[in-house]
């Protein structure tokens, strides 16, 4: 066995014996920072979770923050981030298995989508909405733990966003979420956020509530008291004089009452650095007293990092938040792109993305597109790896769109990437094919195909419809694959040895789909619906090189 420790995306050799590929290991001996997150000085660059982390909340337990993040249809749903300084962020797994009330892998707008987390009490809440069938909660003793299976407790079509606050004092609980939209003209459209109350232990809507904020868009309610107030937290669409969408902005409304009546701040507006609207997120307090907020980059066309997080500092002026800094003296905050840490002294840490399959259970980076199938795969059969059996397309027409059997993680940042893999092809069976994927609104793989002529050949196939295809070797039993990205350019390599690659097909550029940004991972696929005739292929390691935050990993690799 080859013992190796995962930094700045290469090896670090730590075995005896030399081959050719180990002599050309570097040797780091720190984690690596990048153009993003902790600078490794006691300062950061925004933003601090470069990747798609969308829909964030935010909550404080004892001396961590968790954050949690919607991912729409893929599995685990609500990732789970953790944080000792609000900067440096890992994660610690997520809520939802699988959503079992349809087939998430036919259903591209629907799903886990964004939440609120609540410490209430002696346990763990999360509530989200599906737009399609309405409000659930999921609950926990222990955030690392199990969670309860979602229960629908307000059903409603429509409804996005939840947010929901616990009045110590009375011993209320209420919600807040965008119960309906009424159509007006072109693209405006009316959000009502309405107020209803809801049981102590958090379970039960208790009333058809009241409308309490009506605009254009206004969603991802938060809720806050803070001295004699309560804040409430908004995102919204300004609209043109036609109607026509202009800009998301982040507003907050105040009352010394929850029922209103609220006076209103802008508080975000479109980001002049990068032209994306800042909004929705959080408002956090670090242990030296000063306020911060978690906010997102909304999308614009072709964002392949998806809707990344930042984090600015907050002042209060007359009980008014003001948040990151405002060059043009109009009042209404822009995000601060470096600024020193909330917190020092603690080690720089990121989104596992490197996995060598030794865990009993998979890896807390990894989704699946849709509800996980999983007589599909095992961790079991063959320990060390990952072995993905062969699944049927639903759709002919569209086999890597419509393959339940794909294994993904998010693109981190927007500069240059590197993932790379190991598969063992022994197991395969005619007509199977598996490798490496990307996909966005497009997409590209890498891989090998078992012909039925019995041959294996390495091949590549995109979006549309263009094949490259080499012979193996039959000798071969593991192909190592690779994909290269600068933003939206995309190269696919193999290698037979691990040490020279080859350039298969042409560069390839990707398109995004709306805010969900670009995935990488793992595909199988075959003709055949049964095991063992469907075929499987081990893969042996994943390793992804970015630039950003990386935190060392010790991996083994056989």
């Amino acid at each position: 066995m080859k013992y190796f420790i995962i930094l700045y995306g290469v090896l670090l050799y730590a075995c005896v014996g030399q081959t050719q590929e180990q002599t050309q290991i570097l040797l780091l001996e720190t984690p690596k920072t990048g153009t993003w997150g902790d600078q490794g000085d006691g300062t950061f660059r925004n933003p601090v979770l470069n990747s798609n982390y969308p829909d964030s909340d935010v909550e404080k337990w004892g001396d961590k923050w968790y954050m949690i993040s919607s991912k729409g249809r893929y599995m685990k749903g609500m990732t789970i981030l953790e944080s000792e300084d609000l900067v440096n962020w890992s994660i610690l797994g997520g809520i939802v298995d699988s959503v079992d009330w349809y087939d998430a892998d036919e259903k591209d707008g629907e799903g886990v989508w964004a939440g609120d987390l609540v410490r209430h009490g002696d346990r763990w809440l999360c509530y989200f909405i599906d737009i399609d069938k309405g409000l659930f909660v999921c609950t926990s003793t222990d955030i690392e733990g199990r969670w309860s299976a979602p229960q629908l407790i307000l059903e409603r079509k429509g409804m996005t966003d939840p947010a929901v606050y616990f009045d110590d004092d009375t011993q209320e609980g209420y919600l807040i979420c965008n119960y309906k939209i009424e159509d007006v003209h072109n693209e405006k459209r009316l959000y009502y956020n309405r107020l209803f109350r809801l049981s102590w232990d958090g379970m039960k809507v208790l009333d058809k509530g009241q409308d309490i904020y009506v605009e254009s868009g206004a969603e991802a309610a938060k809720i806050y008291r803070i001295n004699s107030y309560f804040y409430l937290f908004f995102s919204e669409w300004t609209t043109n004089g036609q109607g026509k969408k202009v800009d998301r902005r982040q507003i907050v409304l105040r009352s010394k009452h929850i029922a209103g009546p609220y006076e209103k701040k802008i508080l975000l507006e479109r980001d002049p650095v990068t032209g994306r609207s800042s909004s929705q997120g959080s408002l956090v307090q670090a242990p030296d007293s000063s306020w911060w907020y978690f906010h997102q980059l909304v999308q614009k066309p072709n964002t392949f990092e998806g809707r990344p997080q930042c984090l600015i500092p907050v002042t209060w002026q007359d009980d008014w938040p003001l948040l990151g800094t405002d060059p043009d003296g109009n009042g209404i905050g822009n995000t601060v792109w470096r600024n020193r840490k909330p917190i020092t002294g603690k080690p720089i840490r990121s989104p596992q993305t490197d996995d060598d399959f030794r865990a009993r259970t998979l890896g807390v980076q990894w989704l699946w597109d849709g509800n996980p199938v999983n007589h599909l795969w095992t961790l079991e059969e063959s320990p060390g790896n990952m072995r993905m059996y062969g699944a049927r397309p639903r759709d002919e027409n569209r086999p890597y769109e419509s393959l339940p059997n794909k294994l993904l993680q998010r693109k981190m940042g927007t500069g240059k990437d590197t993932v790379t893999t190991k598969m063992d092809v022994s197991g395969m069976q005619t007509g199977q094919s598996a490798g490496l994927i990307v996909t966005g609104f497009n997409h590209a793989v890498i891989g090998v195909h078992y012909h039925p002529s019995k041959e294996k050949r390495i091949y590549v196939e995109r979006a549309d419809g263009k094949i490259v295809e080499v012979p193996l070797d039959g000798t071969k039993q593991s192909v190592y694959l690779r994909a290269v990205m600068d933003e939206r350019n995309l190269d696919l390599m193999y290698s037979l040895d691990g040490v020279n690659y080859h350039s298969i097909g042409e560069t390839y550029l990707l398109q995004t789909r709306g805010f969900n940004g670009l995935f990488i991972g793992f595909y199988s696929m075959s003709a055949e619906d049964n095991v063992p005739k469907n075929g499987y292929v081990d893969f042996d390691w994943f390793t992804y090189s970015y630039d950003g935050p990386k935190n060392m990993q010790l991996m083994e690799i056989k």
